[in-house]
């Protein structure tokens, strides 16, 4: 099913909507998290004291997608990347703008949004008790939204290790003959994908939790349920990188597909707090795989030409992320409680203050060599050393 042959990706144009399609999940991080600092009846790790069930809804609905589409751009971009680039090299790149910006927001970042996080439960007495207690207790305390920064150092590694042991891995595609089969049945392929992936999220993530390995405390660390939990999405993403006329299929906007995107989505909605969590994954991985060959045929659609305002965004959209929830942590704590309007006015309004308070600190880092290598983790040109490219994904998201 896969050959290794050389192919043209070296020289092949810049595909905008993908950008699009990244800065886009990225960005849906701000709305959900004022979903999840508002849902109705459901703790986070903060308190509000408000909520609207909607909220609930939109959190459920984001959350379905999100992360899973982001894994596997990031399997797509590792594979074209690593097309033209020595496993090595690619690698390093990698630990450097991932790792750095991950440390870097790890020591300065997380300790204020966990203090804040803090002050909505306690007095500030107690709150500094508490944080004191769980800064020296707890990984998951440190990590917080941090986490996937781990687990694509994990995906990066291991795919590297996989193309130096194996080269003809860097340029292998599948074989024309099942490239084309898979396109030719693309609504049935995707459902079966749809099917077999819920099928391991369901099974394989229970079984973890089943050993007991979630309540280690260095789980909390390593992150190795989300680990198995997206590492098919990597694989996907990678997959559909190398199998050219199966992408060129899902660039196309398929009605059935949009129909089982809907409905899978609308019964996750409906029953997923109803169910046994196993079934919970289920529902989600269907609407994952619907939602997000939806999204990626009508992004390609309508952006996929060059666009500064996306650039931008996809320049910035990292740094954004890493500061978004400690500022948005802080709207929801200290200004919250005094604003007594509307939640449907409240939460539109704190998304839109988050951005541009998070916009704000990206003007700022971008403007600094060592901020930029610490937030961004981009080495600005010098007259003596080359730059990493700010243009290559950060995270690949």
């Amino acid at each position: 099913m896969i050959e290794s042959r050389t192919t043209a990706r070296t020289h092949q144009p810049r595909e905008h909507h993908w950008d699009t399609l990244r800065a886009l999940l990225m960005l849906l991080g701000i709305p959900y998290h004022v979903a999840m600092a508002y849902r109705l009846d459901m703790p986070w790790i903060l308190t509000s004291g408000e909520g609207v069930i909607a909220l609930n809804w939109i959190a459920q609905a984001i959350h379905s997608f999100r992360m899973p589409a982001f894994f596997l751009i990031t399997g797509y971009f590792a594979m074209l990347l690593l097309a033209r680039r020595s496993p090595g090299l690619w690698l390093r790149s990698r630990f450097a703008r991932l790792g750095v910006p991950f440390v870097a927001a790890l020591l300065t970042l997380n300790p204020l949004l966990n203090l804040i996080c803090e002050l909505s439960n306690l007095d500030w007495r107690d709150a500094l008790t508490s944080w004191d207690h769980n800064s020296a207790t707890s990984g998951g305390y440190w990590i917080r939204h941090l986490w996937f920064l781990i687990v694509l150092l994990y995906l990066s590694s291991a795919v590297a290790l996989c193309c130096w042991l194996f080269p003809s891995l860097q340029r292998a595609t599948l074989t024309p003959r099942t490239d084309q089969w898979l396109a030719r049945h693309v609504v049935p392929v995707v459902i079966a994908i749809a099917v077999l992936l819920g099928i391991w999220q369901a099974g394989m993530i229970e079984l973890f939790y089943i050993g007991g390995f979630a309540t280690n405390g260095y789980q909390q660390i390593l992150r190795l349920d989300q680990l198995i939990e997206f590492a098919p999405w990597f694989l996907l993403g990678g997959i559909i990188a190398r199998a050219p006329a199966l992408k060129n299929t899902l660039y196309r906007l398929s009605p059935p597909l949009i129909v089982f995107a809907l409905a899978a989505l609308a019964i996750d909605l409906a029953f997923r707090e109803l169910l046994w969590p196993p079934y919970g994954r289920f529902l989600d991985t269907l609407a994952a795989v619907g939602v997000t060959q939806t999204l990626i045929a009508l992004i390609k659609r309508v952006a996929d030409r060059p666009s500064p305002t996306v650039k931008a965004l996809v320049d910035a959209s990292f740094v954004i992320y890493l500061f978004h929830l400690p500022i948005l942590a802080a709207l929801v704590v200290f200004a919250g409680p005094h604003l007594a309007i509307p939640l449907g006015i409240k939460a539109p309004l704190f998304m839109a203050l988050t951005f541009a308070l998070s916009w704000g600190c990206w003007l700022i880092v971008k403007r600094s060599p060592l901020l930029r290598f610490l937030y961004d983790g981009v080495r600005l040109s010098t007259p003596s050393r080359p730059a990493l490219s700010p243009s290559e994904p950060a995270f690949q998201k």
